[in-house]
């Protein structure tokens, strides 16, 4: 459904996918928003229209108010987060974090997030048809290390940035993906319950709940 409204968002996502953390972010900062689910063929496949919007055919795209669109679940949580300044989900410029909060949005789309999609989806990254397991084996592997760099950088510290921000929406889905929250809590407490934070904030803890995060 196109939207007519000047000032509303529509977010393309489907269901757990990197759609949530923007949908959460876009609750939390209260800006008027539609989301659109993504159809999908008998394979699973999204429906060749969506690549009109989406180059890649993948979600989540972002279409912003004047009809312009962004794709990137990285690139939406920076621009929202900056859009609206006032709602202090992302450090100033100027703020001594800001480097520090940047450095943890693109590593963890840099680095993690390809890895879920290498782990989960892993017969798509080797032309050998028995590659697949070699492939899933080897990015298991990466998201530990990565859950692990990023238990590190968080410490002791209740957020990533300082104050709760949009980093740890972020990190927050990725760490849901990981499928054996147990082994988290175990393997690395501090980022387990960094996301226990995370969704015990209402409206994040909403968008997660619906998108079964």
């Amino acid at each position: 459904m196109e939207q007519k409204t000047a000032n509303i968002f529509t977010l393309y996502g489907s269901d757990g996918s990197g759609s949530a953390a923007v949908e959460a972010l876009l609750a939390v900062v209260d800006l008027p928003f539609v989301l659109e689910t993504v159809e999908r063929d008998a394979n699973g496949a999204f429906l060749p229209g969506f690549k009109a919007i989406s180059p890649l055919s993948q979600v989540p795209v972002l279409r912003l108010p004047d009809g312009s669109v962004i794709t990137e679940s990285a690139a939406m949580m920076i621009y929202l987060a900056d859009l609206v300044p006032e709602a202090g989900l992302a450090p100033r410029p100027t703020d001594p974090e800001r480097a520090r909060y940047l450095r943890i949005i693109l590593l963890s789309a840099a680095s993690t997030y390809p890895a879920y999609l290498r782990f989960f989806y892993s017969d798509r990254y080797s032309t050998d048809p028995g590659g697949a397991a070699g492939v899933k084996a080897a990015a298991e592997r990466e998201i530990w290390r990565d859950l692990a760099v990023l238990g590190q950088l968080l410490g002791e510290k209740e957020w990533f940035a300082g104050n709760f921000s949009a980093a740890d929406i972020y990190v927050a889905m990725l760490v849901s993906w990981c499928g054996d929250l147990a082994a988290l809590a175990e393997r690395e407490p501090a980022l387990s319950a960094q996301y226990d934070r995370v969704k015990a904030r209402t409206k994040v803890g909403e968008v997660f709940r619906r998108n079964g995060l």
